[in-house]
């Protein structure tokens, strides 16, 4: 059999089948390109949304408040995750995502101002959070107003921030210091009338009110204060200033500022302040961190105010009881996010705080339908709703009237809410044995 011929060779092109080829090549490049272009918008403009609300703030990764700061920026990050995986933020029809413009003030106020000017400016960031802490917080606070931007304090809640300048568009999401160991004094005087207090704590403008304002309601309900000083900042050492409290006669020590110095007064009572130890202590911010347990072998019975706990349970439920709108994740719903995004990590209240400013904003553009600053800085003003992180309301100047904040105290171990007793988890444990 014969082997079948080898194809013949194809004739050349005519010259107009030759254009006509090349036409077709061009437009297919035509396509291809356009393909191309859409492909890649749709790879920087994420799908479904027409837009992105940029978030811009500093906030302490090193520096004195960098275990706070830290947190606070977990916390943000897990609020911001949430929202835009639930469709975004809806103004006038259009879905929004947001994204976050942040630097690292070192803690430090001199930072502050420049990164504002830089955030709004260069990076064209619409609205912003506060730093973390009071001091910073009044540092950043011009720039709102100069640069006309709303901004939430998510960690600065000095009242004189608030009522020693006007504060346009300044607005606060947590309680204010001056409540923050009310809680405390109150239970002394339910329980332990008699006892004597001494308090030791931080100069800055947060720690200073907030220590200032329990010992005046100390004295208005009739309990005895036999010891009252401040420290620096950048202290090293406290020995001499808890010897002079215990022989003030003290019974109770309230004080404290932030995680570094809550450490030291810890680490330094148990050589100076012995045999009695105080019988209760209540210190600010630190004792709600879980390092604080853990770097301590004296925590065990030690309070703290706090500003939310993750067993404080808020629901779209009982927002709908009190004739309040809801927005955002349940509190179960927030801790369990937080917990994928940070390994397995349950947040506390300074994550808690910082997730409700950004569920806060979101939740007043959306309600303005707007992004004007004008628009939404008045619905802030006006509105009264719930989150996970509790009640929202702000008075005429910007502070917030409707959170409710808890007492926590260190048993076995544990974290545990003692106060108020309707959301409580445990119950206050007295007196303080140093261990």
């Amino acid at each position: 059999m014969s082997q079948p011929n080898q194809a013949e060779a194809a004739p050349p092109a005519s010259p107009g089948r030759r254009r006509k080829l090349i036409a077709v090549g061009i437009a297919v490049l035509v396509v291809l390109v356009a393909l191309t272009a859409t492909a890649v918008y749709y790879l920087i403009q994420p799908k479904g949304f027409s837009g992105t609300i940029k978030v811009g703030f500093t906030i302490s990764l090193t520096g004195n408040y960098q275990v706070e700061g830290t947190n606070s920026l977990k916390g943000i990050k897990t609020a911001v995750d949430w929202i835009n995986s639930h469709s975004g933020v809806s103004v006038g029809g259009k879905l929004y995502n947001i994204s976050l413009d942040y630097y690292d003030d070192q803690s430090l106020q001199s930072n502050v101002g420049g990164l504002y000017t830089r955030i709004i400016q260069q990076d064209s960031a619409q609205f912003l959070l506060a730093p973390y802490s009071s001091p910073l917080t009044t540092a950043a606070a011009p720039a709102a107003d100069q640069y006309d931007r709303v901004m939430l304090s998510h960690g600065g809640s000095s009242d004189i921030i608030w009522t020693q300048a006007s504060r346009r568009n300044l607005v606060e999401v947590l309680s204010p210091a001056s409540l923050y160991l009310k809680g405390a004094v109150g239970w002394l005087k339910a329980n332990h009338a008699t006892d004597k207090i001494a308090a030791l704590y931080a100069s800055d403008s947060f720690s200073a009110f907030a220590t200032q304002a329990a010992l005046g309601y100390a004295q208005s309900q009739g309990l005895t204060v036999v010891y009252n000083q401040s420290y620096p900042a950048s202290v090293t050492d406290l020995s001499t200033q808890l010897a002079a409290a215990k022989n003030a006669g003290a019974d109770v020590l309230i004080g404290g500022g932030h995680f570094n110095d809550g450490l030291l007064i810890m680490n330094q009572l148990k050589t100076t302040w012995t045999a009695p130890a105080p019988k209760f202590i209540s210190l600010l911010v630190a004792v709600t961190e879980p390092n604080f347990q853990a770097q301590l072998t004296n925590a065990n019975y030690v309070t703290g105010p706090s500003q939310w706990e993750t067993v404080v349970s808020y629901s779209p439920s009982q927002a709908q009881s009190l004739g309040l709108g809801w927005y955002g994740p349940t509190p179960a719903e927030f801790t369990q996010l937080y917990g994928s995004l940070n390994d397995a990590a349950t947040p506390g209240y300074h994550a808690g705080e910082a997730a409700a400013a950004i569920f806060v904003l979101a939740d007043a553009i959306q309600q303005a339908n707007s992004l004007n600053t004008t628009a939404v800085r008045a619905k802030l003003g006006s509105m009264h709703t719930m989150n996970f992180f509790g009640q929202f309301q702000l008075d005429s100047r910007g502070l917030q009237i409707a959170h409710s904040m808890v007492l926590v105290q260190w048993q076995a171990g544990s974290k545990k809410v003692v106060l108020p007793s309707d959301v409580a988890d445990g119950t206050c444990q007295y007196p303080y044995t140093g261990a």
